[in-house]
């Protein structure tokens, strides 16, 4: 292995008859600055295992670790971990074998489209902005306007009272 720990040599791995390896690999190092709201947090737990068969390399690994993410309700930042298992073959006509773009790629995918910080997070309240899951707010709450215009409306009961009687 060189510098760069998920560069593996080839050679090496086909003259050992397959290779194991257990990481610990930095997460923001690996997965960069993300443009999203979503940071890496941590390290990510990587067991990768070699094995030769035929003319090609099988890698199957599981890789660990940890999204820090706003929660979709209340904006509170929290912990979010991810669990991932990854396989891909190589041929043996390549040196060199890098497989940070794979662990990568395995990791962003386990990023959820959004989070919870808790299953009954209340979230904020729409008027003030107060985080509901740590105290209520004074605000009263709002009827929604999308049935202002029935309450305009007369059951029949209503108009038959309404009309003159002669």
């Amino acid at each position: 292995m060189s510098e760069n720990p998920l560069r593996f040599d080839v050679q090496d791995i086909r003259e050992q008859g397959g290779l194991s390896v257990s990481l610990d690999l930095d997460a923001e190092r690996l997965l960069g600055p993300q443009k999203e709201l979503a940071v890496p947090e941590g390290r990510i737990r990587l067991e990768a295992e070699f094995s030769v068969g035929g003319n090609t390399l099988l890698l199957q690994a599981r890789l660990q670790g940890a999204w820090k993410l706003p929660c979709r309700r209340c904006l509170v930042e929290h912990r979010r971990e991810y669990a991932a298992s990854l396989e891909e073959t190589y041929p043996f006509t390549e040196e060199h074998i890098d497989i940070a773009g794979c662990v990568r790629e395995a990791a962003l995918l386990e990023l959820p489209p959004w989070s919870l910080c808790r299953p009954d997070c209340r979230g904020l309240c729409p008027k003030c902005g107060t985080n509901l899951n740590d105290r209520p707010c004074s605000c009263k709450p709002e009827e929604p306007a999308q049935f202002e215009a029935l309450r305009k409306l007369k059951t029949p009961k209503e108009k038959q009272d309404a009309e003159p009687k002669t």
